[in-house]
């Protein structure tokens, strides 16, 4: 790491003092996931409520029917509990974090257009975020209208 860092540095020439910024860096106490979004905002009702209720107690929303229950079933073979985290399996063996609404919105806004922003297509955000770790079940729809709504895209 020291050593791409300095091929970097040298690669780099600066004139002025004013060009030089500290890069900044800070090591947490807790997983960044947590810092991630504010104690207020938090979803009551995520997506996946029905499925962590299955798959942390076995236990069915109620008036489900027998094809409610089944389908239920059925997906929750796809989901794994870890402490109080919900992760997706895919097909790979890659575990990906479940998250609400308000914690998709924050990585759809950081994927297109934050640090790591390329204000890509719908299609290509909802790749880097699966790569990145994070799944919901209306990923790609959500990638696809946040796309679209970028002005400047």
């Amino acid at each position: 790491m020291a050593d791409a860092l300095a091929t970097l540095a040298s690669m780099i020439k600066a004139n002025k003092q004013e060009d030089m910024k500290p890069i900044q860096m800070s090591i947490s106490e807790v997983p960044t996931h947590c810092c991630n979004i504010e104690e207020e905002e938090k979803d009551d009702h995520p997506w996946y409520q029905d499925i962590l209720r299955y798959v942390r107690n076995r236990e069915y929303p109620e008036k489900a029917t027998e094809n409610d229950k089944r389908t239920l079933r059925r997906l929750a073979c796809e989901y794994m509990l870890e402490g109080d985290i919900l992760y997706k399996r895919r097909k790979d063996q890659i575990l990906l974090r479940c998250v609400d609404v308000v914690e998709a919105k924050q990585i759809l806004e950081e994927v297109h257009e934050g640090v790591c922003g390329t204000h890509a297509n719908g299609f290509m955000m909802a790749r880097q975020i699966m790569r990145f770790g994070y799944h919901w079940s209306t990923m790609e729809g959500d990638c696809i209208s946040y796309a679209k709504k970028c002005h400047k895209c």
